[in-house]
């Protein structure tokens, strides 16, 4: 489902999408890192349940087309 909206935002030109997940929630992480998303920020113990606190992980996929020779 996760690659279905990022081919319909691709096919959209949205051309940057954004989330953010609870830092303890490795397969979402890893799901959005087998889709091309990166790690652009963390706020550390940001998310409190209960007496745990957890990090905020902030993760974007650029969709611009890239450039001959561009690192994406």
């Amino acid at each position: 489902m996760t690659a279905a909206l990022v081919e319909d935002a691709r096919r959209a030109g949205i051309e940057v999408l954004t989330l953010d997940a609870r830092g303890d929630n490795t397969r979402a992480l890893r799901l959005y890192a087998s889709l091309g998303f990166t790690e652009y920020g963390r706020l550390p113990r940001f998310v409190a349940v209960g007496e745990r606190h957890y990090d905020k992980v902030f993760c974007m996929l650029d969709l611009r087309p890239q450039a001959p020779g561009d690192t994406p």
